[in-house]
């Protein structure tokens, strides 16, 4: 019996956040390749525009996710610079669009597939 894309992608999702946890817990983030880590940011990144550009009103993390400050930060920073962009660019682009993510004040805020809060 073959799984549908759905459940693949959440299957894979799951082990490589596993994958990670266990890399930066570890203390062992310099197992992970630079190339591959690359490959998957520019992955996650393509497929969560191409679902905000259809009018998804997305968070950009799941439940459970534990992102701090600090990360999304440095993460913006780095591909704001990957694409030659300044940060008041960045919000000069926002007043020209009309795609916007969720504006939930937390991921508690979400709710869960099943109806429930998360």
């Amino acid at each position: 019996m073959s799984t549908s894309p759905s459940d693949r992608f959440a299957d894979a999702a799951s082990e490589i956040a596993a994958l990670v946890d266990d890399a930066v817990v570890g203390s062992r983030i310099d197992e992970i390749g630079d190339e591959a880590l690359g490959q998957v940011l520019a992955a996650a990144v393509r497929l969560y525009v191409a679902k905000a550009e259809t009018g998804a009103r997305l968070m950009p993390f799941g439940r459970n996710s534990a992102v701090t400050p600090t990360e999304i930060a440095i993460a913006s920073l780095a591909m704001l610079d990957a694409g030659r962009m300044e940060v008041f660019e960045l919000g000069l682009w926002e007043q020209m669009t009309n795609i916007r993510p969720a504006r939930q004040t937390s991921l508690a805020d979400v709710p869960s597939s099943h109806g429930a809060a998360a």
